[in-house]
This record gives structure tokens, sequence and C-alpha cells, in this order.
């Protein structure tokens, strides 16, 4: 029998990104955010125009601080468990621009686990055409997962889970996150797992 495959977030399922991100900043630009406080949306979070966000997400990633952000507790000892059970592979948003440094920060903490790593591209195009890698993907991520055909996707952001989850996905909303927190009841196919314990108990049992 075939077996299934897993697709994984990075950014605050795999790394806890939105604290290093909201911290950069605050050192950076004197801003004054919490977790609590951070969108996906940079523009929005900092309340700047796009040519201002665009200058400070070149900053960051160009600061290489995208290599040293720490991975979620627990992840690596699930990773490990789900892999003797499913394919496993990666689905972010992430930029072309740090691709190397998210397969640098993926070989360090999870050397091994997935078979592939599958980038959107949906912000591509907020940065400048030099960085602009034609090679990746510029889809959603429900577009994303149904091209790599994955049976369940886990990731943070509640627009992805519900659009996967349309499609006739079962996907995870992981975390317990200010972004995600006032949902009210989930839809089919949307399990929310607060942690990678709550994960490996979904598994648990499935095919």
């Amino acid at each position: 029998m075939p077996r299934k495959t897993i697709a994984v977030d990075i950014d605050d399922v795999l790394a806890a990104s939105a604290s290093e991100f909201v911290a950069f900043g605050n050192l950076r630009w004197g801003t004054n955010l919490t977790v609590d406080d951070y969108h996906e949306d940079w523009s929005v979070m900092w309340q700047v125009d796009r040519e201002t966000e665009q200058k400070r997400a070149h900053e960051i990633y160009d600061s290489g601080m995208i290599r040293g952000i720490k991975p979620h507790e627990g992840a690596d000892a699930v990773l490990k468990w789900l892999e003797e059970r499913y394919d496993l592979v990666i689905a972010t948003s992430r930029v072309s621009k740090i691709h190397q440094d998210t397969l640098e920060w993926l070989d360090k903490h999870f050397g091994g686990v997935f078979k592939g790593v599958h980038l959107s591209g949906i912000y591509d195009p907020i940065l400048s055409a030099p960085f602009k890698d034609e090679s990746v993907h510029n889809m959603t991520k429900a577009e994303l997962i149904m091209e790599i055909a994955a049976d369940y996707l886990i990731d943070d952001q509640p627009k992805h889970c519900l659009a996967v989850a349309d499609a006739g996905i079962e996907t995870i909303l992981f975390g317990d996150y200010a972004w995600s927190r006032d949902l009210g009841e989930l839809p089919v196919r949307v399990t929310r797992c607060p942690d990678w314990a709550a994960v490996k108990e979904f598994f648990d049992g499935r095919d």
C-alpha cells in the first residue's frame, strides 16, 4: 500500500519564526510589538507602506537571522515518528531569496526527514525583480498542496488550512497563536493541534 504524504509548513510550525521577526524589528526599528501583534503581512504589522516593508524584508533576509531561528520544541521527535509511516515534504510560502538559508536550516535541524522542499512563491512579487527565482512556484498554498498531491497539511495559517480543507484534504491548524484563536467552530477536515504532541495524537492509529 502506498505511503501517504504529509506536507509541513515551516514558519511557526517547525520554526518559532514570529517571535524572531518581532524581536528583530523591535531592536532594529524601535517598535514595541509582541508575538500577539505578529501579522504575516509585514506592512500591516509595522504599519508602513509597501516600499518600507520591502526594504525591511531585504534587511531581515540579508542579515542571515533566518538561519538562527529555533525549531519548535518536540517537532524533531514527532517528525521522526511520522517518517516511519508517511512521506514528509515541506510546503512553504517563504520567498525564494532565502531558499538556500531554508535548506541549510532544515538540514541542520531536520536532516534527512523531508523528501522534498516546495515553495509556493506567494510573496516573491513583494521583493524586487533581481530576487525572483522563476524556478519556484507562484501559486497559493492550496494550489501547491494539490500539485504535490499531499494527503495532509500541517500549517499555522487559517486561510491555508481552510482552503486546503475545502479542496478535500485533511489539515491540521497548528499552534496557539493570536492569528488563529478566534475562529469559532472549525469546518470538516480542519483539526486544531496546539503543539507537536497533539499532532502525534492526531496521526496515532491512522493509516
